[in-house]
């Protein structure tokens, strides 16, 4: 049994994989559209589901209104052109922009900016409305005492008397007060103000709740940076977009304008305070020597007037030579370690914000320059590729603090090569110094006055070298300065449209609509490919290989069968009457020229219970004995016995009292109401049915019952679940085999075909039962049914007549 089981669900499989793989060639419409019929009712509720529930979302979600900006970055540097100055290529500056945009510090300058630090909500039943720019009342706050208070949301209870009520988590705090005045409670001291004259009305009115939030500064730059939006519109001309997208439109309208102002702000300050340094410690060197300078001319005109000197040619010639290039050498040593230490502060005090463009002007025209530049360039591409990720991981992710540790490294490289150089400078100062101080002791034999004059000269000369190159550097930097021209600049202040972007109401509609009829296509394509039931005749056809004789079709009886299921007596022209008797006629052609007077046994059975052998037994036996033969239907369903139920008659003594020896054959035989018609019912239940068909008595009975009868019609038990039927089936001359429409598995036919093959039945033919007719009207293979006998089409006999002309009446009406 687990075997056949096993059997059976393989070629469910096997049949259900055959159906996917030729659904194309072997699709079937009208089957289709039998399914498709059915489940128009499973249809109508899912687009109904869907549709009721895309209206609650868009009844219910809150808007998404989007504004947007565009800003065009741009500068230009004329003092390249001008000055011999090397500075780092800007062509991927975009991105560091683009991260300053993005930055908590810019949306934190922002946020302060707004008048959002309160926020006011009006609470309904079911959606919350945040009222800004406008709120039924405002909130002075005075003082926060503490700071727990922050961002919670404190509902106001208004009165009808205009008093309050503030409560946090379902408590109140402080007491009732008057609007106007300034009250306290233990977290904060304020004055709320109530500013809508309608205000009392709405309260008594309507049930909304009041309530605000006095925001953290870092909550609402983290709210504001997840729905800041950044979008580089042209690379090449720099164009960037900024987007804020929030559930009030007043807010996002006025947050990207208040941000892309401040984000020019604060560049133009960021570039201003970064030059104001540079030229602050240019500034701090000249005043030191310009005052070194004043002291060392007013020594040397003092000694002049003194000692009376105002020639020099009496000095050596190669005293001058010599030791101004030694001077000259001092004040670019010591002018290049205040740069390099300047650099030095400037690393370390910038963290990972080192900007490398600012460095430039610090090593114009050091000899080093060239070499730290390379440095310098290697630390701005470390930058630029963090900026770059950081659109994509967080910034505790391994890759993010790999690269810091690379940047310090980088930064800590550049630092210890400053260091070098400084080092390198000390040697070369102490060099020059000592080379200095050992021809002074060559040029000691000089006369000691002109010795100190020149002296006093050279310290004069060294000064004025040094606050002339100062200078230089002073003016170099303000060309540099003046030569770059901020053309950042807001190229469309504002984009955005009093509709919401979200939730889209139209795309929502017409997608859920389609996703509904997909599904419901899906679920009724679904059944189609799964369906595994008999709905034509022309399927058995196919299953069957035309194997199998078909003796014809019965059509499903629209009302309820009467428990006697003798339906041909009731409306003896109606389409089900006609139908058997074109069985009749077709039972009749497969006589092979036999004595149509000799008896003949019909054995009827089916595969499982529940197909309509007993319908089909009753009624053809009742159309044979309408044309004038004396029929006998046997119940030998012994198991599940309905003959009886069929005639309406007591079961108390039949085929198996029969069987057994213990009633007569006359007392058993039964008339019914029609003429020529009697039955025999199946008796009590035995414990052994297959052994008592299978005895010599059934066999005298059948020959007896020859005697008296022209049709012998017996109703066998179904043969796919016991084998007591198969005897009879052989024994019969004409073998019938039931199937129901939409009820038999295609699986029977198989079963069908084995029991023919195996037990030599080729005479058995088979009886589709319970045809929808009118899912088969427009089919092409309604035809082969009918082919047999009533071919006259739908709509001729007397109640396809009725329903028409009741179809017209209604038509007429309406």
């Amino acid at each position: 049994m687990e075997s056949e089981d096993k059997q059976g669900i393989g070629s469910n499989f096997e049949s259900y994989r055959e159906r996917l793989t030729n659904f194309s060639n072997e699709f079937e419409l009208g089957l289709f559209l039998h399914i498709l019929k059915q489940n128009l009712l499973l249809m109508a509720l899912i687009i109904a589901l869907a549709m009721t529930a895309a209206f609650l979302y868009l009844r219910y979600t809150p808007p998404v209104y989007e504004a947007r900006t565009v800003i065009q970055l741009s500068s230009s540097d004329n003092a390249k052109r001008i000055l011999n100055v090397n500075q780092f290529s800007e062509d991927n500056s975009l991105l560091g922009e683009i991260e300053l945009m993005k930055s908590k510090l810019l949306i934190t300058r922002v946020v302060k900016n707004l008048p959002i630090n309160i926020t006011y909500f009006e609470q309904g039943e079911i959606m919350t409305d945040q009222r800004y720019p406008s709120s039924s009342f405002v909130l002075e706050v005075v003082e926060v005492r503490d700071s727990s208070i922050l961002d919670q949301p404190v509902y106001v209870n208004f009165t009808p008397e205009n008093t309050f009520q503030l409560q946090l988590n379902g408590q109140p705090i402080g007491k009732q007060e008057k609007p106007g005045r300034v009250a306290q409670n233990e977290f904060f001291d304020f004055k709320l103000i109530v500013v809508d004259p309608n205000f009392l009305r709405r309260i008594e009115s309507s049930e909304i709740a009041f309530y605000f939030m006095m925001n953290k500064p870092a909550t609402l730059s983290n709210k504001f940076s997840r729905q800041l939006g950044i979008k580089i519109l042209n690379n090449t001309a720099k164009t960037v977009e900024l987007s804020m997208r929030d559930n009030n439109p007043g807010i996002a309208r006025d947050y990207i304008v208040a941000h892309a102002e401040e984000y020019l702000r604060f560049d133009l300050e960021n570039r201003e305070l970064s030059e104001n340094n540079i030229l602050r410690f240019i500034d701090s060197q000249l005043d030191t020597v310009y005052r070194n300078l004043r002291d060392s001319e007013l020594q040397l005109n003092i000694y002049k007037k003194e000692n009376r000197i105002s020639d020099l040619s009496t000095l050596s010639g190669t005293y001058f030579d010599y030791f101004r290039t030694f001077d000259e050498e001092l004040v670019r040593i010591e002018l290049e370690e205040n740069m390099l230490k300047q650099a030095i502060g400037t690393i370390n005090d910038a963290g990972h914000n080192v900007d490398v463009y600012h460095l430039i002007p610090l090593l114009t025209g050091s000899v080093y320059e060239g070499a730290i530049e390379q440095m310098l360039e290697q630390l701005r591409k470390m930058l630029t590729q963090r900026e770059e990720i950081q659109f994509d991981i967080k910034e505790t992710s391994r890759r993010i603090q790999a690269l810091d540790y690379s940047i310090d490294i980088q930064k800590k490289l550049i630092v210890e090569s400053i260091q070098a150089a400084l080092v390198k400078l000390q040697s070369r100062r102490a060099f020059i110094q000592e080379k200095i101080d050992g021809s002074e002791s060559e040029f000691s034999t000089l006369p000691g006055k002109e010795l100190e004059f020149a002296r006093l000269k050279r310290l004069f000369e060294i000064n004025e070298k040094y606050y002339t190159m100062l200078l230089e550097k002073k003016t170099q930097y303000r060309i540099s300065r003046a030569g770059y021209v901020s053309e950042n600049r807001i190229l469309e202040r504002l984009l955005s449209s009093n509709e919401p972007i979200s939730p889209n109401k139209s795309l929502i509609t017409i997608g859920t609509l389609l996703v509904a009829i997909l599904i419901s296509l899906g679920i009724v394509v679904l059944k189609y490919v799964l369906h595994n039931k008999i709905s034509g005749v022309n399927e058995i056809i196919k299953l069957s290989h035309a194997s199998m004789t078909i003796l014809g079709m019965v059509p499903k009886y629209k009302k309820d069968i009467p428990s006697s299921q003798l339906l041909i007596d009731k409306n003896p022209k109606s389409t089900i009457a006609e139908s058997f008797r074109s069985l009749r006629t077709n039972i009749q052609f497969l006589s092979d020229g036999t004595d149509p007077d000799k008896p003949r046994i019909l054995a009827i059975t089916s595969t499982t219970s529940g197909e309509g052998k007993t319908f089909v037994a009753i009624n053809l036996g009742g159309i044979m004995a309408y044309s004038g033969q004396k029929v006998i239907i046997i119940d030998l369903d012994m198991r599940k016995p309905k003959i009886h139920i069929g005639f309406d008659a007591a079961n108390v003594e039949g085929m198996s009292t029969l069987l057994i020896g213990k009633s007569e054959l006359s007392n058993c035989i039964r008339p019914s109401k029609l003429d020529h018609l009697d039955f025999i019912t199946a008796g009590p239940i035995p414990p052994n049915p297959a052994e008592l068909i299978l005895g010599k008595k059934m066999q005298e009975i059948l020959d007896r019952l020859k005697e008296m009868y022209d049709i012998i019609i017996i109703d066998n038990p179904p043969v796919g679940l016991v084998t007591d039927g198969l005897p009879i089936l052989k024994l019969a001359d004409n073998p019938v085999y039931i199937f129901r429409a939409d009820f038999s598995k295609k699986q029977y036919i198989q079963m069908v075909d084995r029991l023919i093959n195996e037990n030599n039945l080729h005479k058995l033919s088979v009886v589709l039962n319970c045809v929808d007719l009118d899912r088969h009207r427009n089919e092409k293979s309604y035809g082969y049914g009918y082919g047999y006998g009533y071919g006259y089409g739908y709509g001729y006999y007397e109640e396809d007549v009725k329903e028409s002309a009741s179809l017209l009446k209604r038509l007429f009406r309406s």
